[in-house]
């Protein structure tokens, strides 16, 4: 599933490229050379030279650090959509082979590079900047010191991630692709977007005695969660819808070109009032909202 690939994908830029393995023709096509972060390495007491993953506190440190990051991760809005189907246990393993092959540690890491890893996936720099910040969090909340100049352990691995936006980010200012453009109305987060006007038609749905009797028994949370999931694939956001299609799901239903129509006039309502107000906060009261959607 292409959700899946993202999240060995899109965190897996901190592990520097295609890591050190059998074949290292990899390594052309992925960015940094791996060699530039193994050659890290320094005396300890003994005068025995240390890897940039023994200098990082080896498999304990590395792992902690990847365990805060995905934890950050999974309760980030801005980007936390992008991982839902995601084995997070299975990431977190990914994740520090990756870095340790990277680090001098020893590990293999057989995944792909960078630019292959995340084709497709139309990424922001707003949602690549937010897994930095992620990572810097979880930096932070394990009390590890960076300084992006060199001068801490870790500053190569940071310096690696910065340097390789450019093979992660596909859609920089999210005018590529539908689905990002409607992050013009929440911060550049498409997803905020949909997830507004899904949650005030939905509202709307619910209080319309011309169709709330369709979705009595419906489980609203999963029927919202699909709804996303379909806008999101339809308008090409990085999503893959996993419910039927139209013509099965409404089958047997029933349904009149009165309820379909009433089912638009929500969606409208929902566009021009509750989503509206929730995506441009500045507006007064007085400012009608089907006329101020672009800023």
């Amino acid at each position: 599933m292409r959700l899946t690939n993202l999240a060995l994908g899109l965190t897996l830029a901190l592990g520097l490229a295609a890591c050190k393995g059998e074949d290292d023709t990899s390594a052309d096509s992925a960015g940094p050379d791996d060699s530039e972060a193994t050659d890290d390495s320094t005396a300890d007491d003994s005068g025995t030279e240390q890897s940039l993953y023994e200098q990082l506190g080896g498999e304990t440190a590395i792992r902690a650090v990847v365990a805060e990051m995905v934890k950050n991760i999974a309760a980030d809005g801005r980007i936390n959509w992008m991982f839902a189907n995601a084995d997070l246990p299975g990431l977190e393993n990914q994740l520090h082979d990756q870095i340790c092959a990277a680090t001098g540690g020893g590990c293999t890491y057989s995944g792909a590079d960078m630019k292959t890893a995340h084709a497709g996936m139309a990424i922001t720099d707003a949602q690549f900047n937010a897994l930095v910040e992620d990572l810097l969090t979880a930096l932070d909340t394990l009390g590890v010191p960076y300084a992006l100049d060199g001068s801490q352990p870790i500053d190569p691995l940071l310096l690696a991630l910065v340097g390789m936006q450019g093979d992660i980010v596909e859609d920089a200012d999210g005018s590529g692709v539908y689905f990002n453009q409607l992050g013009v109305y929440a911060g550049g987060d498409g997803h905020a977007a949909v997830s507004a006007v899904i949650d005030a038609m939905l509202g709307y749905v619910a209080a319309d005695p011309r169709i709330n009797s369709f979705f009595a028994t419906t489980d609203l949370a999963n029927l919202r969660a699909l709804l996303i999931e379909q806008v999101c694939d339809a308008t090409g956001g990085y999503c893959t819808y996993s419910g039927r299609d139209m013509k099965s799901a409404h089958a047997g239903l029933c349904i009149g070109a009165d309820d379909f129509n009433a089912l638009v006039d929500d969606l409208l309502k929902g566009l021009t009032t509750s989503a509206c107000r929730t995506l441009r906060p500045e507006l007064s009261p007085s400012t009608p909202c089907s006329r101020s959607w672009r800023a």
